[in-house]
């Protein structure tokens, strides 16, 4: 006969292990509960706030410093470590929620099920990031939270095995961090050279700026038409005058250099790494193999690779390469320029490269363009600004338009509207409609703006005629400066200033002008102080409210040489770089920073 519930025998220790499951059946529902909450926290995050929100991006124009470059892979560093930290709980409560094992096979497999089921629960959240941002998957995008649910798990298993072992742990973590950063010390020691690959950079002369200009003329993929395709030949010394006219933006310690063979190409490259007030070192890289594009389709295939003193090895290489080659074909921002790429092909000294229209969209261009580029809030004040102006001056003379004027009512209304929004802006937005109307109507395409209005049209008829110091062209250098000054940086300002004048003073142009460079310095600074902060913003309001005095803002500018041959230019001067261009270039700097306005 069976016997009562009650009266069963119980051996030793069941009955306290009877009491404890409902505790323990608690704690599994409160693990649980927790696991589908943070995940669904992190869900939302990913579909309402944009991962890469936490650092801002670098655009073309910034690739040229060394220490915004620096400081923005600083930045994603910084990210990938957040990244990592967000799933650390993940992992850690899915080490709690598993069944204990006993022996040491019988624990790695059980920690082997917890970091699956905490990676699968990071590759949903990444998915549904991918799915809410418009983005395609990336491999690389994984790494970091399945690392962040590696630590989790460890954390989460050892603190299951007890006090003694948590005990343990910190001292663990940190031995392994000090092991992370003796090797990572290692490494960087490995890879910074005494001294700068045995190559000279290709020279950069005014002659080689024209030929490159001339060769690209009328090539512009975002200005091509539909269905047309355009067909460029560069040889090795045009990609790498490329190279050096695009690094001499930047600290001149740095240089590149490429080499072409039939379906491959080589890269070597150095730059200086300062340690010190007097110590530097020198990061060189190598790196050769396949590259290729047929229809879109990006094909690179890397066989050699060094940095420093550190080979890397080809099966590594190949591994890393077919990755950067995923990332790049499934990379937003390189979609459209591989997608309009009919085709690359290398052949020896050669590159031929074959391409139709490109179409950016606006959010993409500023993308592109980075933090600095024009946003929607920008654009719209900039339509504000342009429609004031020309209300403002449409009832007009002509002989009343005049330069302090404009600048006056487009700062009036800038001052006006900084009473509510970020006067940085605002000024940005000032100089964007002054470059426009005054300038350019080309800047449009920069800001990725393509409105066209009639009125503007028909008064920038009567603005041709504004006059800065007697000379419509200052007002044009002055206005367009200012703008790329905003939208990139004083550097790319300056240098783009100076080939305008390298172009001039071939044959048929109107000469190398030293007052036209005035003009673009004098416009870069004014850009550079009306917008570097809140106060000094508001200071070129204000100053600019009491009356525009054209002294505070250009200097005297006609007794600076203008209109000097190339030949002369060179033999006089001695070219970009010379001892007697150098001496009027300090004095263009001299003249500009003694300005009231800019002092």
């Amino acid at each position: 006969m069976d016997q009562p519930a009650a009266q069963i025998k119980q051996g030793p220790g069941e009955g306290w292990v009877a009491a404890q499951v409902p505790g323990r059946n608690r704690r599994k529902y409160i693990g649980w509960t927790v696991l589908v909450a943070y995940s669904l926290l992190l869900g939302y995050r990913s579909l309402y706030h944009d991962a890469g929100s936490g650092i801002a991006g670098i655009g073309l124009w910034e690739l040229h410093d060394s220490r915004r470059l620096l400081a923005w892979i600083g930045g994603l560093v910084l990210t990938a470590l957040y990244q990592c930290a967000y799933f650390i709980p993940i992992g850690f409560v899915a080490a709690v929620l598993v069944p204990r094992g006993r022996g040491r096979w019988r624990r790695f497999w059980v920690r082997l099920c917890a970091l699956s089921m905490a990676g699968t629960v990071a590759v949903l959240i990444c998915v549904v990031e991918l799915v809410g941002s418009g983005r395609q998957a990336v491999v690389l995008g994984l790494v970091f939270p399945l690392l962040g649910c590696g630590l989790g798990t460890w954390m989460g298993a050892t603190w299951r095995r007890g006090r003694r072992a948590c005990l343990w742990f910190l001292p663990k973590v940190v031995l392994s961090i000090i092991l992370a950063a003796v090797c990572l010390g290692i490494l960087i020691g490995l890879s910074l050279d005494r001294t700068p690959l045995p190559f000279e950079a290709a020279p950069v002369t005014s002659a080689e700026k024209r030929r490159l200009v001339d060769l690209f003329r009328d090539k512009n993929p975002v200005s091509l038409e539909d269905g047309r395709i355009c067909t460029l030949w560069l040889t090795e010394h045009d990609l790498n005058v490329l190279l050096s006219w695009g690094l001499s933006l930047g600290s001149p310690a740095q240089k590149a250099s490429v080499g072409l063979a039939p379906g491959s190409a080589s890269l070597a490259a150095s730059v200086r790494v300062p340690l010190g007030a007097e110590r530097c070192r020198y990061l060189n890289l190598e790196l050769a193999g396949g590259v290729g594009v047929e229809k879109g389709v990006l094909r690179l295939d890397m066989d050699r690779g060094r940095l420093g003193g550190i080979e890397v090895p080809r099966r590594l290489l190949g591994w890393l390469s077919r990755i950067v080659a995923a990332q790049i074909r499934l990379d937003r921002r390189w979609k459209p320029f591989l997608e309009a790429t009919q085709e690359m092909r290398i052949e020896p000294k050669l590159v031929r490269l074959a391409y139709g229209c490109v179409r950016l969209p606006p959010e993409l261009r500023r993308e592109l363009l980075g933090p600095t580029a024009a946003n929607e809030e920008t654009l719209a004040s900039t339509r504000a600004q342009i429609d004031h102006f020309l209300a403002v001056v449409k009832p007009l003379p002509p002989s009343q338009l005049t330069f302090g004027l404009c600048f006056e009512t487009v700062f009036a209304l800038a001052r006006e509207r900084s009473a509510q929004r970020d006067p940085v802006m605002e000024n940005r937005a000032g100089i964007f409609a002054l470059g426009i109307l005054l300038g350019h109507p080309r800047i449009k395409e920069f800001l990725g703006w393509a409105r066209a209005e009639r009125d503007e049209d028909a008064a920038r008829l009567a603005l041709a005629r504004v006059v800065l110091r007697g000379r419509s062209d200052w007002t044009k250098h002055f206005c367009v400066s200012a703008v790329i000054a905003v939208l990139s940086d004083e550097a790319v300002s300056g240098a783009a200033g100076l080939l305008k004048e390298e172009l001039d003073a071939d044959t048929g142009g109107s000469g190398f002008s030293f007052s036209d460079l005035l003009a673009d310095r004098a416009g870069t600074t004014f850009a550079i102080r009306a917008t570097c902060d809140e106060a000094a913003a508001r200071a070129m309001q204000a100053r600019l409210a009491g009356g525009f005095r054209v002294d505070d803002f250009f200097p005297p500018a006609a007794d600076l040489p203008e209109g000097i041959p190339d030949a002369q230019f060179q033999s006089q001067y001695g070219g970009v770089g010379g001892e007697r261009y150098l001496r009027l270039i300090e004095e263009i700097e001299r003249r500009v920073t003694g300005c009231a306005a800019y002092r």
